[in-house]
């Protein structure tokens, strides 16, 4: 029994030196890495993820049209004529570039014009007609003002431009209902801000000379899906009203482009006026007549040509 006793003893004693002895290298890679692998991550509960919100943009082609507005534009408004132009440019003055021969699908359109309102309040003088302008087309009507002047708005709409663009100045651009778009060129102050609705007479800004400009006037353009419009067309310059409360537009409206002098001008048919020149000695080197030149010019045979000038051909 005494044997059996001390026998046990010397066995835990072994046990006991071989547990509180260092552990071997190997037998800690060996046998603890295996252990490690084991450990998965565990998330933490009610973790908080910032997900960025998502940037929405108006696409022409769903079926709701409204098109929300920052607070400054007025708030909420609708997109004048979005399903026949399709697209909403604020940069671009013309980003249809739809030719001439496709503005009308049909034979005609009908425009209703109610409501429209002369963009002047003080009405002076048109100084300068639609149509060739010495060796540029001029594609709408300037309309004398003084500097401060109020210009009104025609029809109702949405301010698709405001802002500075080339010879144009201070241009403001409006998109109206029945698919026109109105042109207000050379101001010396914008009082809209693009995406903003505007009424018929409501003011749009001020008179002013900005751009190309030789002097304080108005250049005021009427465009359909991109083309411009002679304004003598639908508006009556005497009387300061539209010609009709519903104009139809045809061909007709556009066969313009088709004139002698935008062929000229597109193909680069301009000549510049020497020292020496003459009418019959620019006729010979441009292979043309002295009767072609005055006609295509609005000139005569006695107009005197100072060097500089541009002349069609």
């Amino acid at each position: 029994m005494k044997k059996i006793t001390a026998l046990l003893l010397m066995s835990i004693l072994s046990c006991t030196v071989l547990l509180a002895a260092p552990m071997p290298r190997k037998f800690f890679k060996k046998n603890i890495a295996p252990v490690h692998n084991l450990v998965v991550p565990v998330l933490k509960p009610n973790i908080e993820i910032d997900i960025p919100p998502v940037e929405i943009r108006y696409l022409p082609d769903v079926e709701d049209r409204i098109f929300d507005l920052d607070e400054d534009s007025g708030g909420e408004g609708i997109i004048p004529a979005d399903d026949l132009y399709l697209i909403w440019d604020n940069l671009k003055v013309n980003p249809y570039k739809i030719a001439p021969d496709s503005v009308l699908f049909n034979d005609s359109v009908s425009l209703p014009l109610a409501g429209f309102r002369y963009p002047l309040v003080n009405h002076y003088r048109v100084t300068s007609e639609f149509g060739p302008r010495r060796y540029r087309f001029h594609y709408g009507i300037d309309l004398k003002v003084y500097k401060g002047d109020s210009i009104l708005n025609v029809m109702d709409g949405m301010v698709r431009i405001a802002k500075r663009v080339g010879s144009y100045g201070n241009l403001v651009v409006i998109r109206h209902n029945n698919g026109l778009e109105s042109f207000y060129g050379h101001l010396s102050k914008m009082l809209v801000k693009q995406d903003q609705t505007v009424k018929a007479g409501e003011l749009i800004g001020l008179g002013g000379s900005t751009g190309r400009s030789t002097g304080p006037h108005l250049h005021f353009e009427l465009r359909y899906l991109g083309q411009c419009l002679n304004p003598r067309d639908l508006v009556d310059f005497d009387s300061l009203r539209v010609k009709s409360d519903t104009v139809l537009l045809t061909q007709k409206n556009f066969d313009y482009r088709k004139s002698s002098f935008l062929s000229a001008v597109s193909s680069g048919r301009v000549w510049t006026v020497r020292k020496g020149d003459s009418l019959s000695l620019i006729a010979k080197r441009t292979k043309t007549s002295v009767r072609h030149l005055c006609d295509a010019n609005g000139i005569t045979t006695k107009t005197i040509i100072k060097p500089g000038r541009k002349l069609i051909y």
